[in-house]
């Protein structure tokens, strides 16, 4: 019997290690997986809205979209828009709503956005998504590169 005990003491052991390690592993997979779906739409919204607003200017190549061009990228804006909704916290969320608000225009429309205004709150959108997607986890730099 008492040749048992210590087997059965280092299964456990090795058993509560499995647990563990398969947690850790699960927690990590989840937050790469956040921190992915987060990337992918701002990428989406940044884009689509830059789009949508260079439309509007008058010096712009993409002034001439099609009312079907018009809608598909408002459509891929309002995507990437409600992911971060979903997605990200209130500062991300109400910088997101601001940049939309600048560059969501129907055609038609006379009312151009400000390019500083907009400058800025895609600058503040910016900061506000990069803080979000790296708050899972410390910055990782290369060995010998300094933090700026």
């Amino acid at each position: 019997m008492e040749n048992v005990l210590p087997g059965v003491v280092g299964a456990l052991i090795g058993l509560a290690g499995v647990l563990l390690g398969a947690y850790a592993t699960g927690r990590s997979e989840d937050r790469r997986w956040l921190r992915e779906q987060k990337l992918r739409s701002a990428a989406d919204m940044i884009t689509a809205g830059l789009h949508l607003y260079e439309a509007q200017l008058e010096r712009s190549d993409q002034r001439r979209l099609t009312t079907a061009d018009r809608v598909a990228w408002q459509d891929r804006m309002q995507t990437g828009r409600s992911h971060i909704h979903l997605l990200c916290g209130a500062e991300a969320r109400a910088a997101a709503d601001a940049f939309s608000g600048l560059v969501w225009r129907y055609e038609g429309s006379r009312h151009v956005s400000d390019e500083a205004e907009v400058r800025r709150a895609l600058g503040a959108l910016t900061r506000e998504l990069r803080r979000e997607i790296r708050s899972d986890g410390p910055e990782r730099r290369p060995r010998g590169v300094p933090r700026r």
